[in-house]
């Protein structure tokens, strides 16, 4: 028998789909024939499905059916009775008849005539049928038909043949076809197969309306090679066809280039000697020519709405079933013309294809030899999947000698050719200035940083960047990654580097931005800076002494922008920066004080995390643009700088300022800030006395353990909603003027051990959502919170302490430990009221260790309620009855006795015992030590440690399904950091977890006096949804080992950070992310480390899955139901 040649229509991942009947052949002859066929390196598709299965065919064998080249239906006895085959066969004739499938059938142990004329058992088998669909016929009648068509199919026939020789047969043939089919020169269309398939499948066809789909990427990644393909493909089902090329260039005449390519796409039809005058006339006169006309019309590289209203207007101009496909590099043009259908996005090709493009130019389709591997992968990762640098590369390499191949890899990655970077530039061109501008500030700066960052950077430079971002999107110029961050291509950031550099490129002090490190030494150490430039950004992962001038900014008259990270020692100082500066962003900023010998009229955001400030400017100083000050973490600060002279600023950042002792007066009279963190700031003492900020939405407190008085609060804080408090250990309470704060919606006195009673006129604050009094003096519930009626989240745990009657010493030491870090010394109950039910918007409540004996009668009365906590009451009985009207309640906490039958309550009611079932779910320390080791190939051991596990009865592994994040930058400085985001999922029930791994480089012996080596790790939850604040955790430790393993793991209005590391028990930390964490979707973490003294070698992620999390609700003993 011999074969047809096998049609270019179908490609795909599978050379053989494989249809046959389990019962029948499965273990036998198909077994064998499939077994031969990846002997010979066939790729085939086998259902393994040994299940029952239902009556619909599974979507993956559909669309392995059309991924494959062939399809061999082996037909034995019962193939016909299963109806499961028939759907398969169906589908196999129909991807015949579209995509160019080839089908051969074997005959296995059956007479083909009784295929063909459906006797014998196939006559029973449509019976059968028939009996079983008396209500379809139609669908019977079209198996039969399919059936019949493959039986007329030229095949192999078992009968008289031994099995081996027959599989060696069909094999060999097989084989023949299939090199055949990939030996096809594709002429560098690698991948466009599928990419072609696609975009039919987008163009329905089948459909008799009009109209236009848009094929959109940036230059160079195949847009009108697909275009020209699919026309070729398709254009003999339309009564016209035309392929209009290179749209934008022809248009650059203006309407006489209009007027030609109407010209020509009329030519089969107007008469010769009927002039076009006007692109007017052009318009009508192809509607007239064309309206009742099937047409096929491509309109490449379109770059302007008048060539589409010139060419093609709108649906009315073709007749029905005409098809429009637009080739472009701008996004906002396809979705803003009436016709379009959709937009078909073109994308990079990976690794594996940009290889084989480039050996298909660099070596005639060949695979290259050993030692020519590894340089061709250094192109094909230069080239960052972009087919045209691929050809041009591939074209440039060919042919020459390997000692050419490295010098020309040299060449090209300092310098691109021009004719990929003239093509990349027209998109550049045809930018309005503000977005040429906006464009090479992400080239030269801020390729890979967070869409939000950027935005918010060049936004306080003066630029529309929300609108100029989109628009470079739209132009295919940059991209949003899955995580908001923002990339560009290489070659396009190159070309953007080269248009900055190209007027003066022996002269740096004459470029708009400047992002090198030579460059910016040069000028700064020679003071030649001039009003040419306006922007810096310094980014080094190395300490280094600068010698520039004391004045070295004073002549950048222009310049908008500065961004220094980097462990920067000034040998000489700064006297002034320039006075046009709006943006300042200096990490490690090495002075004590900000250099104003020139006033900073411009300033707009004051960014200096980490510097050695002391105090910010003495006295009085004007700064009437200023919006933003962030000094975190200077920990020499030890005063908030008088702000009377900035009326603008909104928001005031101070975390972990731990010498911070006073805040400045100007603070609490200050009209527009609208957020204040002082958390962490360990010595404050001093507050201004009164707080009449109308503005102030925001103010973060938490761990002020020397704070003992908060200010009084105006009536006039109308904005005010958030006050966090959490771990003031001296707090003695707060004051009554708290209900001035109309607004209120958040009170977090958490471990505020000295607050043992709430203002009486708490209920005053009708606007609370939630309300945290754990780990407080706090004994009673004032009867004043029943009139909260917005009132979502309360928490009272730990008012009081357990009493150890079966907790074990265990138990007991770990509670003593907690009453002596937050000075709780009582240990009576809880006192609650009879009555709650008031609250009725209460969503969760939280009465752990309270040391309650009974609850209110009415708790099963809070029609909102979706978490109730009450573990660590030991003298506490549950009747679920008395819990059974909690409609919508989750969550139940309870480790004591209950009675009363399980199904009383919802059945979406999930019962936790204890911390390792809900809160903490802790992981396997050992098994992530392990999983540690073998993923970590270091030449020092890893000491294992024997983590002491509290809660240790589940278990995590490391879900290697689940994707892997490097965090930038294998090396890291002293005072570098780097960072990685990760998409969470949100919601109530919803467990997230990642596991965070670093290797340190091992500490070098030194000369110098010891210093303190730290790590930081920041724990940040963003939304993309730009209206909700950020919330952050900060962990850190000294970095007294070279090994370490961190998770994060999440669950509801929570996120709790457990540290492993090498000889060293592990510690717990908690954070609650309440008012972000809850229901916010579409929601990020990003974690950044900072290393202080200490060097980075690897640092990796792992987000973990499902299957890692294993519970057991609580199994209610028998005794008691």
């Amino acid at each position: 028998m011999a074969l047809d040649e096998v049609s270019t229509k179908s490609k795909g991942k599978y050379h053989v789909f494989l249809s046959f009947r389990g019962e029948d052949t499965r273990l036998n002859f198909t077994d064998h024939l499939y077994e031969a066929l990846v002997r010979k390196g066939i790729i085939t598709f086998r259902d393994d499905e040994e299940l029952e299965r239902g009556e619909s065919i599974s979507q993956n064998l559909l669309d392995a059916i059309e991924e494959s080249l062939i399809a061999i239906v082996v037909i034995s006895k019962n193939y016909a009775s299963s109806t499961w085959c028939l759907d398969e066969l169906q589908k196999i004739v129909d991807c015949k008849q579209s995509l160019g499938l080839q089908v051969f059938p074997i005959f296995y142990g059956v007479d083909p005539s009784h295929v063909r004329h459906q006797s014998e058992s196939f006559e029973q088998a449509f019976k059968d049928h028939e009996q079983k669909f008396v209500g379809d016929k139609e669908k019977v009648q079209k198996w039969r038909d399919v059936l019949k068509d493959v039986a007329k199919l030229s095949g192999w026939d078992s009968k008289n043949k031994h099995e081996s020789k027959l599989i060696e047969e069909i094999v060999e043939q097989v084989w023949t076809k299939v090199e055949l089919k990939l030996a096809i020169n594709t002429d560098g269309l690698i991948s466009i197969e599928t990419k072609v398939n696609d975009l039919i499948s987008h163009l329905r066809l089948e459909l008799q309306d009009t109209h236009v789909i848009g094929i959109w990427g940036m230059g160079g990644i195949g847009k009108t090679t697909l275009a020209d393909i699919v026309y070729n493909k398709i254009k003999s089902k339309f009564d016209f066809s035309c392929f209009l090329s290179n749209v934008r260039e022809a248009s650059n005449e203006g309407d006489q280039g209009l007027i030609k390519l109407q010209d020509k796409l009329l030519s089969q039809f107007k008469p010769k000697n009927m002039i076009i005058d006007t692109a007017r006339q052009g318009k009508d006169m192809i509607k007239n020519f064309l309206h009742n006309k099937k047409v096929l019309l491509v309109l490449d590289d379109v770059n302007a709405e008048i060539q589409l209203e010139h060419l093609a207007g709108n649906q009315n101009w073709f007749g029905g079933g005409s098809r429009i496909i637009v080739t472009t590099r701008d996004k906002h043009l396809l979705t803003s013309h009436g016709l379009l259908l959709a937009v078909y996005e073109m994308r990079l090709l990976n690794n594996q294809e940009s290889l084989l493009l480039f050996c298909e130019k660099a070596f005639n389709g060949n695979q290259p030899l050993t030692e020519y591997l590894e340089l061709s992968k250094k192109v094909v990762e230069y080239s960052g999947g972009l087919p045209l640098a691929l050809k041009v590369y591939g074209s440039l390499f060919h042919g020459r000698p390997i000692q050419e191949w490295e010098d020309t890899l040299i060449k090209i990655s300092r310098v691109p050719l021009d004719d990929i970077l003239s093509k990349l530039k027209i998109s550049y061109d045809m930018l309005e200035d503000e977005y040429k501008t906006i464009f090479l500030c992400i080239a030269c700066f801020f390729n890979g940083w967070p869409k939000k960052q950027v935005k918010l950077i060049l936004e306080n430079c003066g630029m529309h960047s929300l609108i100029g971002i989109n628009v470079l999107m739209e132009k295919s110029l940059i991209a949003c990654d899955e995580i908001c961050v923002l990339r560009m291509h290489d070659l396009l950031q190159e070309m953007g580097q080269k248009i900055v550099t190209q007027e003066s490129p022996l002269d740096p002090s004459r470029h708009q931005w400047l992002w090198s490190h030579e460059d910016i030494d040069k000028v700064l150490r020679t003071n030649t800076g001039t009003e040419k430039v306006q922007g810096i950004v310094l980014y080094e992962r190395v300490q280094y002494d600068a010698c520039w001038l004391p004045d070295a900014f004073s002549k950048m008259c222009n310049i908008r922008l500065l961004i220094i990270k980097c462990d920067l020692h000034l040998q000489i100082g700064i006297k002034c920066l320039s006075s046009s500066l709006k943006v300042v962003i200096w990490e490690r900023y090495p002075l004590k004080a900000l250099p104003l010998d020139v006033q900073l009229d411009e300033l707009v955001y004051l960014h200096m995390n980490y510097s050695k400030i002391e105090k910010l400017w003495n006295g009085t100083h004007f700064f009437r643009k200023l919006k933003l000050i962030d000094l975190s973490y200077s920990e020499g600060l030890i005063e908030t700088p008088d702000i009377s002279g900035a009326p603008n600023l909104k928001e005031l950042f101070l975390h972990g300022c731990i010498k911070l002792v006073k805040v400045h007066y100007s603070v609490g009279l200050h009209k527009k800030l609208e957020v204040m963190s002082f958390h962490r700031c360990i010595s404050l003492e001093s507050f201004p006395s009164k707080m009449e900020m109308c503005s102030l939405k925001y103010l973060n407190l938490n761990y002020c353990s020397k704070l003992r008085r908060l200010p009084d609060f105006d009536d006039k804080m109308e904005c005010f909603s958030e006050l966090h408090l959490e771990n003031c250990t001296n707090l003695l309470s707060l004051p009554n003027t708290i209900s001035n704060l109309k607004s209120l919606k958040i009170i977090n006195i958490f471990g505020c051990s000295k607050v043992d009673r709430l203002p009486n006129n708490i209920n005053e604050n009708k606007a609370l959502e939630e309300l945290d009094m754990s780990y407080t003096s706090i004994r009673e519930m004032d009867s004043s919170l029943f009139h909260l009626e917005n009132l979502k989240r309360l928490r009272f745990r730990g008012c009081s302490g357990p009493t150890f009657k079966s907790q074990g010493k265990l138990l007991t030491s770990l509670w003593k430990c907690w009453r002596k870090r937050y000075q709780i010394i009582n240990t009576e109950s809880l006192m609650l009221p009879r009555f709650i039910s008031n609250l009725s918007s209460l969503t969760i409540l939280d009465l752990r260790d309270c040391n309650l004996k009974s609850l209110p009668e009415d708790i099963g009365h809070l029609p909102s309620l979706e978490k109730l906590d009450l573990r660590g009451n030991v003298d506490l009985s549950l009747h679920l009855a008395s819990i059974a009207n909690l409609s919508k309640l989750r969550i139940l906490l309870f480790d004591g006795n209950m009675y009363g039958s399980r199904t009383l309550l919802p059945t979406h009611v999930r019962i936790y015992p204890q911390d390792s079932s809900a809160d903490v779910s802790v992981v396997n320390g050992p098994k992530l030590w392990n999983s540690f080791k073998s993923c970590c190939n270091e030449e020092e051991h890893i000491e294992d440690c024997s983590p002491f596990l509290l809660f240790a009865t589940s278990s995590m592994s490391i879900n290697k399904n689940y994707p892997t994040y490097h965090i930038n930058g294998p090396v890291l400085s002293r005072h570098d950091n780097s960072s990685a985001y990760i998409e969470t999922v949100c919601g109530m029930g919803i467990w997230f977890g990642v596991v965070l791994f670093i290797v340190l480089e091992p500490e070098v012996s030194l000369s110098m006096p010891l210093k303190t080596n730290s790590i930081y790790i920041t724990w940040s939850f963003e939304s993309l949804n730009e209206d909700v604040d950020i919330c952050t955790y900060i962990t850190s430790t000294t970095a007294n080992s070279n090994h370490y393993v961190m998770t994060i793991i999440m669950y509801d209005d929570v996120a709790y950070i457990q540290r492993y590391q090498s000889g060293y028990h592990h510690k717990n930390e908690s954070n609650r992310f309440v008012n972000f964490w809850k229901n916010v979707e579409n929601t990020q973490l990003r974690i950044e480390v900072s290393l202080e003294g200490r060097k980075m070698r690897k640092c990796w992620l792992q987000q973990l899955g499902k299957e890692d999390f294993r519970f057991e609700s609580l199994t209610i003993p028998s005794t008691n139901l």
